[in-house]
């Protein structure tokens, strides 16, 4: 399978994800060439956000880190919080 397949292949999967409301978008009334443009769109900027993360410097203190527990979608574990002053 080349790139462009695997691309095209994920951009079809979050189609038929949006197609279905599948990730809590309104979508309703939505075409599957919609859904598809969407679909890249989403991809696109996801693939910026992960272009943009690999250039930040890891040792910047104004650079919000989340660890492996959170998520983007709470902000927070819910639990403890741990700070680091680097050492």
């Amino acid at each position: 399978m080349t790139t462009s397949d695997a691309w095209d292949e994920k951009v079809e999967r979050l189609a038929q994800k949006l197609l279905r409301g599948g990730d809590g978008n309104d979508t309703e009334g939505m075409d599957i060439e919609s859904a598809r443009k969407a679909a890249r769109r989403m991809l696109e900027d996801s693939e910026e956000r992960t272009a943009q993360a690999t250039e930040l410097d890891p040792d910047d203190d104004e650079v919000i880190r989340r660890s492996s527990s959170e998520t983007a979608a709470t902000g927070d574990t819910g639990g403890t919080r741990w700070v680091s002053d680097g050492e």
